[in-house]
């Protein structure tokens, strides 16, 4: 005798949802990595990967994983800030010695500024400008300047006391073509037309890198990574990722720095 087993409706559902839960997690595509115990990282919009090793080496990866190019200039110590916001023109400052390296996109010096004497105080930090010349931060009489590679002022900016009665000392700043964004971990990210007029104070504390994409600020806090739209004053969240030291995302690439070890892979979700 035929029997045909009939399987409740119920059963069918439970089968497939034991299936679903035990199904392995896909494994993230990745496009290289790299060892890196150093000091910090940085990217361009081309996707290059620029690592500042203990020794003050910066190394230089291209889209693959290839290394393109490693220099390190010991006379001036320690960087204090890469700016590759120009692939082909990297600003690298040296606080300690208050000196900008100007670089090429093969890590090649091409010329050399020195703060020295602009200030009877010290330049905490210092940028490239959008027209290639250059931003720093007087911290003698907490100004903003913008000055020309021979150091001819352009712009000059108020004291910070016309807009706040805190002292800022910025250790990252950043020209987007349209703000500049002077970072202070402790008070937040102050933001600045191109003339050098306080436009207002982005609210985000206790970060020391962050990117900027058209109105967004994106940084890595708390295990998130994450965006703030200064326009709309509203935060989102791209990702949850314990346990890194820093993350950040170009070219569609997410560059995760996590246990000592650089993770290139995939990243579309922005």
């Amino acid at each position: 005798m035929n029997r045909t087993i009939r399987y409740p409706l119920i059963s069918l559902v439970f089968l497939a949802l034991v299936s679903w839960t035990q199904a392995p997690e896909p494994i993230k595509p990745l496009v290289y990595k790299v060892e890196f115990s150093g000091k910090f990282f940085t990217t361009d919009n081309l996707g290059n990967l620029f690592l500042v090793t203990r020794d003050n080496s910066i190394v230089k990866y291209d889209q693959t994983g290839a290394v393109k190019a490693r220099v390190n200039f010991k006379i001036y110590g320690e960087i204090s800030q890469l700016d590759v916001s120009n692939p082909f023109e990297i600003y690298a400052y040296y606080r300690d010695q208050q000196t900008v390296l100007i670089l090429d996109n093969l890590l090649s010096l091409h010329s050399t500024i020195s703060l020295n004497g602009v200030s009877t105080g010290e330049i905490s930090s210092a940028c490239r400008s959008f027209d290639n010349g250059l931003w720093y931060f007087d911290a003698g009489n907490m100004k903003l300047r913008k000055t020309d590679k021979s150091l001819n002022t352009k712009q000059e900016g108020l004291p910070f006391a016309t807009w706040t009665n805190l002292v800022w000392n910025p250790k990252q700043m950043l020209d987007n073509e349209k703000y500049l964004f002077v970072n202070d971990s402790s008070q937040g990210i102050a933001v600045f037309d191109v003339f050098a007029n306080y436009f207002k104070t982005i609210p985000i504390t206790g970060i020391n890198d962050f990117q900027v994409k058209k109105n967004e600020v994106y940084f890595y806090q708390d295990s998130l990574l994450q965006r703030y739209n200064f326009n709309y004053r509203r935060y989102d969240t791209l990702l949850y990722q314990p346990g890194c030291k820093n993350l950040r995302i170009d070219a569609g690439n997410l560059f995760r720095w996590q246990n000592d070890t650089m993770y290139v892979e995939p990243f579309i979700n922005y």
